[in-house]
């Protein structure tokens, strides 16, 4: 998988490689609506599957007081893609200037610097100045450049809409099986690269290194490790910090809940 920055995507990095399914969107959790997203543009007919997203949730540019954090690390969420066989991800760095541009110069630059066959849209989709523009919009605005939009309806669990916000609520109460199920897979913190404070028989974290979300405090049975060996042990999460058993690991997953 080709990981390309905003900057060079618009300066015609991908000019001349083949027509594109596209989706465009946030993608925290990469919860089963996104999967639904990322599913069809797998399956277009086209010569390439993009996936165009942001480095950080625009939520933190905004200094967003009430954004409790994030479900997956950018780290995860690129692993994620690759493993559902995305060919490129754009990943846009937001900023003052980027945030000036309005919806139809936004899905224009994309127009212009990629030869998209296809483009998948979830309902809740927006974008542009305040995000002033929605999905039915930008599939107008994209008619005068002969792009087939796709607004995909949204997606529900037992009845239940399927959302990182909703994700990001189930998990800080601590209904972590509620946030699995959206999620298609258990809820996981990437440790690697934090600070990790090692006493004599156990390992230390600090929750204010940590900017995913937490449950809350108490004792939860995880799988520890890394990608290639992974063993159970229990943790004990706290106001300040995160006590884990003395051993190598990059990542924590919840399998058993409190």
């Amino acid at each position: 998988m080709k990981v390309i920055s905003w900057q060079d995507f618009i300066k015609g990095t991908l000019i001349g490689t083949g027509s594109a399914a596209m989706t465009i969107g946030v993608f925290d959790g990469i919860h089963k609506g996104h999967q639904f997203l990322l599913n069809k543009i797998k399956n277009h007919k086209a010569d390439l599957s993009i996936v165009l997203t942001f480095k950080e949730n625009p939520r933190i540019f905004f200094k967003d007081e009430s954004y409790p954090g994030d479900i997956y690390t950018r780290s995860q969420k690129l692993e994620t893609l690759s493993i559902k066989g995305i060919d490129i991800v754009i990943l846009i760095d937001f900023s003052s200037e980027f945030s000036k541009l309005s919806g139809k110069d936004f899905l224009f630059l994309i127009a212009e610097n990629c030869d998209i066959a296809y483009l998948s849209l979830g309902q809740n989709f927006r974008c542009g100045k305040n995000g002033m523009t929605n999905s039915y919009e930008a599939k107008e605005i994209l008619k005068s450049k002969k792009i087939f939009v796709e607004i995909e309806d949204m997606t529900y669990f037992l009845d239940q809409l399927v959302s990182s916000t909703l994700i990001r609520e189930a998990v800080l109460s601590g209904n972590l099986e509620r946030a699995q199920n959206m999620l298609e897979r258990v809820f996981s913190l990437d440790i690697a690269g934090i600070p990790q404070i090692v006493r004599e028989k156990t390992i230390i974290i600090e929750t204010k290194n940590i900017k995913q979300i937490l449950p809350p405090q108490g004792s939860y049975v995880v799988r520890t490790g890394n990608t290639t060996e992974m063993q159970e042990t229990k943790i004990c999460i706290n106001r300040s910090d995160i006590v884990i058993p003395l051993q190598k690991m990059q990542k924590l997953d919840f399998i058993n809940f409190r």
